[in-house]
């Protein structure tokens, strides 16, 4: 529930912030924070920095969420926080998408109707 709180009110708090300063600057403050956190979680000996072989989906994913924050940003720079967000938040329609292909997951005719519902959505709010 936190999370889905906390990624509602982030469109709220980047807009805010965007009206001040652009995007490199949330993506600094935000990397701050990141650090504080990474920082913690070494000093607190919760993780360790090493390389296996699912480090390099830990590289990718974090490459992904760097760039997916950045687009968010840019996004809110440019419109709206209610389109911009609910957009966004079709992205579990491109997960369900992704582990059939990738992951090997089944689709069935609910994962299919929820995948047409969300964009569907996303279409409707982005229209209006």
């Amino acid at each position: 529930m936190y999370y889905v709180v906390s990624l509602g009110a982030l469109g709220i708090t980047s807009s805010k912030a965007l009206a001040h300063l652009q995007w490199p600057d949330l993506i600094l403050w935000t990397g701050a924070g990141y650090i504080l956190v990474a920082g913690f979680l070494l000093i607190t000996h919760h993780t360790a920095l090493r390389i296996t072989s699912g480090s390099w989906w830990a590289i990718l994913s974090a490459g992904l969420a760097i760039s997916a924050l950045i687009s968010l940003y840019v996004g809110l720079q440019h419109g709206s926080a209610a389109k911009v967000v609910t957009v966004g938040a079709a992205y579990p329609a491109v997960t369900v998408l992704l582990a059939a292909l990738f992951l090997s997951e089944r689709l069935t005719v609910p994962h299919v109707l929820g995948v047409l519902f969300v964009i569907c959505g996303g279409v409707l709010i982005a229209a209006f």
